[in-house]
């Protein structure tokens, strides 16, 4: 076993890797799914006061994000609904000029 004489092997069994539920809980133990807590675990070591600052500090830098995000989307045009080219008929969309197929000799 590799030098573990003791130890517990990944699955105890070869069908346990088929289960979704106990495969799927283990797979989002990994070091890149991090929780909030650990995002913000050094502002754990900071006094009381300055951590208060520093969250402040965090709320303001993401309101002022997301205010400038709803600013920009004022500006948002809206892309044309272009039919398909087999829609010749139809009124509520905008036909354009379809450059003709070139074959391309290979």
């Amino acid at each position: 076993m590799n030098g573990r004489e003791g130890a517990v092997s990944r699955y105890r069994r070869a069908d346990d890797r088929d289960q979704v539920g106990r495969s799927a809980l283990r797979s989002m133990g990994g070091p890149e799914f991090t929780s909030v807590s650990t995002v913000f675990a050094p502002l754990s070591y900071l006094p009381a006061g300055l951590r208060l600052i520093a969250l402040v500090v965090l709320v303001f830098v993401g309101m002022v994000g997301c205010s400038v995000a709803w600013i920009d989307q004022q500006s948002y045009v809206e892309s044309p609904n272009i039919c398909a080219p087999s829609q010749v008929e139809r009124t509520d969309c905008v036909h354009v000029e379809r450059a003709p197929r070139e074959q391309v000799a290979r």
